[in-house]
């Protein structure tokens, strides 16, 4: 009897916590622009025009930024103002093209990152025509990461041919090549 009532508060236990982490996380509202402290605003003027369509996840993390700004140095502080007029000129594709390059970078393995780093304060030290120039040059195609090593001696495959359905009778025929 006891390993019955035992066994039955481990799972109300276990159901309980499972349930309390899986629950969502829900914040409260974020002020609108004109609620903003005059120093929060002057600090986040360039992203004044867009403020209203942020998620109050990203609203929290700028207001966060905007109360450090003042514990910051010029140079970070002139940085900061620089990036967010840059942020703020980007389109929605090219915002979300950022992001999914900064997530896909964070995975690179630390000495990859500090190999691109170098690379990238290489490329930034050039002069502006000298990067115009890379930017309107075509890089070479990459070989493919999964495409199989092609031997010398090894006989050359070509792949099956390919069938098409034909849309009216639904019978297979070759397809041409």
């Amino acid at each position: 009897m006891a390993f019955k009532s035992a066994r039955a508060l481990i799972l109300g236990l276990f159901i309980q916590t499972s349930i309390a982490q899986t629950a969502p996380t829900v914040l409260p509202p974020q002020p609108a622009w004109s609620q903003l402290s005059a120093s929060q605003r002057a600090v986040l003027a360039p992203l004044a025009q867009d403020w209203k369509s942020f998620s109050d996840e990203r609203k929290i993390k700028w207001l966060g930024i905007a109360n450090r700004y003042a514990s910051m140095t010029p140079v970070e502080q002139a940085r900061l103002q620089r990036r967010m007029k840059e942020w703020a000129a980007l389109s929605p594709l090219e915002r979300e093209k950022a992001r999914t390059q900064y997530k896909r970078l964070r995975t690179v393995p630390v000495d990859e990152r500090k190999a691109l780093e170098q690379r990238w304060q290489a490329y930034d030290a050039l002069p502006g025509e000298e990067k115009q120039r890379l930017k309107d040059t075509k890089p070479a195609p990459r070989p493919a990461a999964s495409a199989p090593a092609v031997s010398a001696t090894a006989p050359r495959q070509l792949p099956p041919k390919a069938v098409a359905i034909a849309p009216a009778s639904g019978k297979p025929k070759p397809a041409t090549r």
